[in-house]
């Protein structure tokens, strides 16, 4: 079956430099190696807007300053001025710089974001800061057809995401692809118990670390 890739990511792929003979991690950015809910419920606030997160998903969880439910157009409105002025500004989870500086000595790595496309160069401007210089394919909708691109170019590979929507999508269209799910904030892991989608779950960069070596270089 043909996998369509979204519209503008096949040409980020093809200049991505990829080698058949080393293995290849995929990883995603947002509650993976940056901060998103946390960051977003001060840019709400400061907006005049309250984000009370009671399940894994934003949609529903904007409230106004006078507790009634915020519109989706508002969230959408939120939504875009957070990416617009605070993706250059996003924290790093601990270690995972130096997890993936680690990695990268015997492996390939590609971030694969579904940072909107607007926002991609403050998205790379901000991963260069915390010295995460990689390819990065800012993609559009389910994953797994991109997923699917990078495995058939590279050796063993492994794919690193919060989504459980994204995790299915990988084991939809790449099923040879290891799936880790991780979720850096502490407080949203716990919205997610372990995942069917996911063959394993890290607590944080030390374990991913593990994972992935164990999983891509073997003992």
């Amino acid at each position: 079956m043909d996998m369509m890739l979204a519209e503008g990511v096949e040409e980020q792929l093809s200049v991505i430099d990829l080698h058949k003979d080393r293995p290849l991690l995929a990883v995603d950015v947002d509650e993976v190696i940056v901060g998103l809910a946390g960051h977003l419920t001060d840019y709400a606030q400061e907006n005049g807007f309250t984000l009370r997160l009671t399940s894994y998903k934003l949609n529903g969880a904007l409230w106004r300053a006078d507790g009634s439910a915020a519109s989706g157009e508002e969230f959408q409105s939120l939504f875009r001025g957070f990416f617009e002025t605070q993706t250059r500004h996003q924290r790093a989870y601990p270690g995972a710089a130096e997890a993936l500086r680690a990695l990268s000595d015997r492996i390939q790595i590609v971030i694969v974001t579904n940072v909107p496309f607007y926002a991609r160069a403050d998205r790379v401007a901000n991963l260069q800061g915390h010295g995460i210089a990689y390819p990065l394919v800012a993609n559009a909708g389910p994953k797994g057809p991109t997923l699917h691109w990078l495995a058939e170019r590279a050796g063993p590979m492994a794919f690193i995401d919060d989504s459980p929507a994204q995790l299915a999508s990988a084991a939809a269209e790449a099923p040879g692809v290891t799936r880790i799910h991780f979720v850096g904030d502490d407080a949203l892991r716990g919205y997610l118990a372990d995942l069917d989608e996911a063959q394993y779950r890290a607590e944080n960069w030390t374990e991913l670390q593990k994972i992935v070596e164990a999983t891509l270089l073997g003992p």
